[in-house]
């Protein structure tokens, strides 16, 4: 787990064995809502390059970027880089649901990584790492003993996370920092964004009331791959674009947009670029189809 104290100015990170290993441990992660901290390098660079080209021409001068549901944060730090490389220095908010995790020490040899109601994300031993999650098909294919061995390891480290303390709300000793048991919170982001002066890492929910110190602060807004309609009710999805609103500021640009190519493709389909107006958003630019909340967005 040493990586989560890894600083975004270590020279580790300029390694290629740290960012193999990173580009490794991230997919490992299932939240406890079920989203993923895996996002690939380059993953959505068409869709940043198309941000800048966009920004420029609107002559949106940004000063606040804002990425909604950031994930493990290896997509912001190259927005931020594609900005920086167009002469558009930003102040950086990103956020998303799930960002901390605690390290409980089980034994000598064997550290557990957890949020923070127990939910458990890795186990790591001497020389090996464990993510707990199986899919359904695991059990029905010659995966089966692997997945009931895994599970078996993941009961028995949920156990030994429960009495050292965590979920934190029932053990209030262990949230005064119990020695010996339970290490953190630690951002569960990519080194990269970690302690930067012009970027704060922070919690947020477009499902709850706007915090009132994000209330239209972003001139750029970027949702990606977040918003699916299989994930939420169309009344979520119009609560999420009227949240959205509230953060912007009027002529902000805000970009919805789903990566569907597979793995290693260079491939951003079904995107909306939209620009705030006074009471709502109008459509900009579409890449592929547009997004397929766009109709949500749209009719704020």
């Amino acid at each position: 787990m040493h990586w989560l104290a890894v600083p975004h100015d270590s020279p580790q990170l300029a390694t290629s064995e740290f960012k193999q290993f990173m580009q490794g441990c991230f997919p490992l992660l299932s939240n406890s809502d079920g989203s993923w901290k895996c996002s690939r390098a380059n993953r959505l660079r068409d869709l940043d390059e198309r941000l800048t080209a966009i920004l420029l021409k609107q002559e949106v001068q940004p000063r606040v970027f804002m990425d909604v549901g950031m994930g493990n944060g290896i997509s912001t730090i190259e927005t931020i880089h594609c900005l920086e490389r167009a002469g558009l220095a930003v102040q950086t908010i990103a956020t998303d649901r799930n960002l901390v995790g605690y390290v409980v020490r089980v034994n000598r040899h064997v550290d557990v990584l957890a949020e923070e109601n127990g939910h458990i994300l890795l186990i790591e031993g001497p020389g090996w790492d464990l993510s707990p999650y199986c899919e359904r098909g695991d059990y029905l294919s010659r995966r089966f003993f692997v997945s009931v061995l895994k599970q078996g390891i993941t009961a028995w480290a949920r156990r030994q996370v429960a009495k050292r303390g965590l979920p934190l709300s029932s053990h209030p000793a262990a949230e005064a920092g119990h020695p010996g048991s339970v290490e953190g919170p630690f951002l569960l982001v990519t080194p990269e964004l970690k302690n930067r002066p012009d970027v704060v890492v922070r919690p947020d929910d477009l499902l709850e009331p706007l915090p009132a110190d994000l209330a239209g602060v972003a001139d750029v807004v970027r949702i990606a791959n977040v918003l699916r309609p299989d994930r939420f009710t169309p009344p979520q999805l119009q609560q999420v674009a009227v949240n959205v609103r509230q953060r912007c500021r009027d002529g902000a640009i805000l970009l919805v947009g789903r990566h569907k190519g597979k793995t290693g493709e260079r491939h951003d389909t079904g995107s909306t670029f939209f620009q705030a107006e006074p009471g709502g958003f109008r459509v900009l630019e579409r890449v592929g189809s547009g997004s397929e909340v766009e109709r949500c967005f749209a009719s704020v």
